[in-house]
């Protein structure tokens, strides 16, 4: 994982909804869905990333220094991308370049994938976080490369090097990489005459639902790519009461549903990777 780099958070949105005259707060219907993009369900980790325990030189740490030096291993990278064009020529489009050797990438997967077998025939391990490639062929660092140009086409040479971390910051196993998992509203959706509480005041009140999403996040308080942790997520709901009615939000497993039924305290928490986080909530009655 690229600790140098932000990765995008989910936004936040209130939305109130008409659903015609009622004299008492009622759960209000199922409501469509808001108009924020939910969180998406992640696809297959490509083979291009490793397992912690496949690299010979031991298991990198989030707690490293990334910076840019002067690059050790570029040559190395150069020489893996030139052997895959010539044992994978259908990865590139050959007639298409920007610079000397510059090809334009056809199968993005299968690129890296291509480059890090080359490399760790060379006797490195290397890997790809989803931003970077990552080298190394010892325990003291690990170097990272952007070797894709936006436009698709390779990038190599001194351009390609982005930084040195000390001590290497991979390979690491998905619990290495999540720190915490934020549970929160991302939207709120009430009856007409009730206002939607804010998503962080952790409230619903009677005649709203509200939208879940569970966010694994790094030790920067960053998204975690969701291609690193997977799909599988384990919810539970803990209230004495039916405080809030749960449905699944459909195609998303990390999102959830809530709508309130009655006034009292609810949790609902999510475990990624064996890590553990919730939302203690409660339900008003509307004002």
């Amino acid at each position: 994982m690229n600790l140098c780099r932000t990765l995008p958070v989910v936004a936040a949105l209130t939305i109130v909804v008409s659903c015609g005259e009622s004299s008492t707060p009622t759960t209000p219907p199922s409501p469509p869905a808001p108009s924020i993009a939910p969180t998406a369900a992640p696809s297959p980790v490509p083979s291009a990333s490793p397992g912690a325990s496949s690299c010979r030189y031991g298991k990198g740490t989030v707690n490293t220094f990334c910076d840019r030096q002067v690059a050790a291993f570029g040559a190395d990278v150069d020489a893996a991308i030139t052997l895959l064009t010539q044992q994978h020529p259908e990865i590139f489009d050959l007639t298409q370049q920007v610079g000397e050797g510059g090809f334009k990438v056809l199968m993005p997967d299968e690129y890296y994938a291509g480059v890090i077998r080359n490399l760790e025939a060379r006797d490195f391990c290397a890997g790809y976080d989803f931003v970077e490639l990552q080298v190394k062929n010892r325990s003291s660092f690990s170097e990272q490369y952007d070797i894709m140009l936006a436009s698709g086409h390779v990038r190599r040479g001194a351009g390609a090097y982005r930084a040195t971390c000390s001590p290497p910051n991979f390979p690491l196993d998905p619990e290495d990489l999540i720190d915490h998992v934020r549970v929160g509203f991302f939207s709120i959706r009430c009856i007409d005459g009730v206002t939607p509480p804010r998503n962080g005041e952790k409230l619903l009140l009677m005649g709203c639902s509200g939208f879940v999403t569970a966010s694994p996040k790094n030790k920067n308080g960053d998204d975690i790519d969701a291609r690193i942790h997977g799909e599988r997520i384990d919810w539970t709901l803990e209230q004495e009461i039916p405080i809030v009615g749960m449905e699944d939000y459909t195609g998303v497993p990390f999102n959830k549903t809530l709508t309130a039924q009655n006034p009292g305290h609810f949790k609902l928490c999510a475990i990624v990777k064996g890590i553990k986080g919730c939302l203690d909530g409660e339900v008003k009655g509307s004002p």
